[in-house]
């Protein structure tokens, strides 16, 4: 590589390629303003459902009520992830990156950097703001950042849109295709939990399901030891399962890269 192609070059060009776009500053504008109204529609909605005994499952159901939206907000930031890479696929922009950067693996960990770096900490504003809405509209039914575990959840709320975002990033890289890469995502995180629980005999259903993206990232954000369906996996190992299932399509994605011409 260029001695004057550096690393860090790179990922400013990335950050300035992924802000000079009109829809990066439209999808994270419209993930903020549909999570905290959607937090604060649910508080409202669901206040009278929530016992004001400050129970531990009271706790869980108020957490809970505030990041309900994040499903289909992880799901957005997945999208965006993907655009990120199959976006220049889909313009004929790649030859000029990979020209300037022929080592190739800099540009897709550019990439990975400038997403992670854009997307956190309007998440972790996003989450914070949606909690606190949502617990003001609940009143004395809502949880307090004093509460245990709701620190947390906080904290794998912000993070799991993230790591979505990085799996996005991987499926796109892999794919190329703008189309077949969505298709991929939304399988992957909707329709094969669907299709999990009903298919798998026994108990072995909810063993699995505690691994599906989708799942991993609800148990993040979760307080754990109430209101779940099933036993989930601790926040720490949810994290780390789904920081698993970012990094092996950012791998696959890499091997691509590297492989294929543009």
């Amino acid at each position: 590589m260029n001695p004057h192609i550096t690393f860090p070059r790179v990922v400013r060009s990335e950050w300035t390629k992924l802000w000079s776009l009109r829809s990066t500053w439209l999808t994270l504008a419209t993930v903020a303003v549909l999570a905290v109204g959607l937090a604060g529609a649910i508080g409202y909605g669901v206040r009278g459902s929530i016992p004001a005994d400050g129970s531990r499952s009271a706790v869980a159901d108020a957490v809970g009520a505030a990041f309900l939206p994040m499903d289909f907000l992880t799901l957005v930031i997945g999208v965006f992830g993907v655009l990120q890479m199959s976006g220049e696929y889909g313009r004929r922009l790649v030859r000029a990156t990979l020209t300037a950067v022929p080592r190739r693996w800099p540009v897709l960990a550019g990439k990975a950097v400038a997403l992670v770096a854009a997307t956190a900490p309007v998440m972790a504003v996003v989450c914070l703001a949606s909690f606190g809405v949502c617990q003001v509209l609940l009143g004395d039914r809502g949880a307090s950042l004093n509460d245990p575990g709701v620190p947390g959840a906080i904290v794998g709320a912000a993070a799991c849109p993230v790591l979505m975002g990085l799996l996005g990033l991987g499926i796109g890289a892999m794919l190329r295709h703008t189309a077949g890469a969505i298709t991929t995502l939304v399988l992957v995180l909707l329709v094969l939990p669907a299709l999990l629980a009903p298919v798998l005999p026994g108990d072995r259903g909810d063993t699995v399901l505690k691994y599906v993206p989708t799942v991993a990232g609800q148990a993040m954000y979760s307080v754990q030891g109430a209101g779940a369906p099933f036993e989930m996996l601790s926040p720490g190992v949810s994290a780390a399962v789904l920081f698993g299932w970012a990094v092996l399509p950012l791998a696959g994605g890499l091997a691509v890269l590297l492989r294929r011409d543009a």
